[in-house]
């Protein structure tokens, strides 16, 4: 059963960090809902990118990926929560609840 989920991964500032996720997450059919990438600034300079995408798979398939990406060059971090409701578009991102990650 396809569940939704929401993936944030931390990255590097790097123009084919997206392009390599998102190579991977083609290749074994998932379906992206939405996505979104924020870079951070800092002091007049572009530090960190947070790359936050919506996609419907399922859990176990979440799992392996989540671990590819993970072994990527210039990934942080990566989290993944499960959106509830069949509305997946009123849930929040604060209702998440993500330790903080320091750079």
């Amino acid at each position: 059963m396809k569940n939704q989920f929401r993936i944030i991964i931390l990255g590097e500032n790097e123009t084919r960090l997206l392009s390599r996720i998102l190579i991977l997450l083609n290749r074994r059919n998932f379906k992206t809902n939405h996505i979104n990438v924020s870079n951070n600034i800092v002091n007049g300079t572009i530090g960190n990118c947070q790359y936050v995408l919506d996609l419907e798979c399922n859990e176990d398939q979440l799992i392996k990926v989540k671990k590819l990406i993970e072994k990527l060059i210039g990934i942080i971090h990566v989290y993944y929560s499960k959106i509830e409701g069949k509305n997946y578009k009123n849930n929040s991102w604060k209702k998440i609840n993500l330790p903080l990650a320091t750079s």
